[in-house]
């Protein structure tokens, strides 16, 4: 369910931008109709109202950030609360990358665009397979890139921290407790509760670098779509991803990660960068670890790429 930040709050944001003017029109009404005042005329404050607050404190144009979240595509996604704080469980999800049915697959991809591959990496030390692998797990060379506006999942994501984050998803607690036995729920709670606020903090620091993004021209960050956890594009980028390593690899002075160029040449930036040798096994499976924290990542990718590599090997023969 996704509830539009029209629906969650009662007035608009320029009500609170004229705040004085408000109250004088709320005095004088509550005068002229001789109501006695109490809580029922306070409006409550909408889900985002904190948050905006929040960027305008830390210097975003505030004139953009009101655009940015009442634009009717700005929307609270409660659904992702819970799984960015109990992450499913990936043990042995990146095991089918390994087997026959997508290493054929990387392979046909791989021959299919193998000029692309080969003019982008021309000057690179990462190798075609390694790169290939990665765009494979990654979205499926780009036709699994995700679902939700990436402005929208952070957004959410920062509220993680929020003291009314009851307010703006009931049954929070329930949703992290409900498979767990009653006596893991205070060890449970004091997890999610330290998650949560790392969560916050990181999902604020990305919607920063979204907006940037967006002023630098990059994106529309409530067009753009990606994963449940922020990653977009074909090689699945977090935001701050794009700032330190994205790459122009078509020569167009623009980079956009759903071109297939741009997404080879950042991924081979990133590992680059990260010390990538192809020659040397232990440094090749430290640059694949930077770009995902998973010793089961790796060796996925580093095994996908070689048999990819024994495919070539063995057509080039034939």
């Amino acid at each position: 369910m996704t509830l539009s930040i029209h629906d969650c709050r009662t007035g608009r944001r320029a009500g609170r931008r004229t705040l004085s003017a408000l109250a004088a029109v709320l005095l004088a009404l509550v005068t002229v109709a001789s109501v006695q005042a109490d809580d029922s005329i306070v409006e409550p404050p909408s889900a985002f109202d904190e948050l905006t607050n929040r960027l305008i404190d830390d210097g975003i144009d505030p004139t953009l950030v009101y655009r940015m979240f009442d634009d009717p595509r700005a929307e609270l996604l409660p659904q992702l609360l819970k799984v960015n704080i109990k992450q499913p469980d990936a043990t042995g999800a990146y095991e089918r990358f390994k087997g026959d049915a997508s290493v054929q697959d990387t392979y046909r991809f791989l021959v299919a665009n193998r000029a692309t591959f080969d003019s982008v990496l021309a000057s690179s030390p990462v190798n075609a397979e390694v790169v290939a692998a990665i765009l494979k797990i990654e979205s499926d060379f780009g036709s699994n890139k995700g679902p939700y506006p990436l402005f929208n999942v952070f957004a959410t994501l920062s509220l993680l921290n929020s003291e009314s984050l009851e307010t703006h998803a009931p049954n929070f607690w329930d949703r992290i407790l409900h498979d767990l036995p009653a006596e893991e729920h205070d060890s449970a709670i004091n997890t999610a509760n330290r998650r949560r606020s790392s969560k916050a903090n990181w999902a604020y620091r990305e919607l920063k670098t979204l907006i940037e993004l967006q002023q630098k021209g990059q994106m529309d960050p409530l067009d753009e779509r990606g994963s449940w956890a922020g990653a977009y594009g074909i090689p699945q980028f977090l935001p701050s991803s794009f700032m330190a390593y994205a790459k122009d690899g078509d020569g167009d002075d623009h980079i956009d990660l759903d071109n297939l160029s741009d997404a080879i040449a950042s991924v081979a930036n990133y590992l680059a960068i990260h010390r990538f040798d192809a020659e040397n096994d232990k440094r090749r499976r430290k640059a694949v670890w930077h770009y995902n924290h998973s010793e089961d990542y790796v060796d996925a990718v580093i095994t996908l790429a070689d048999r990819v590599a024994r495919e070539e090997q063995k057509s080039s023969s034939n």
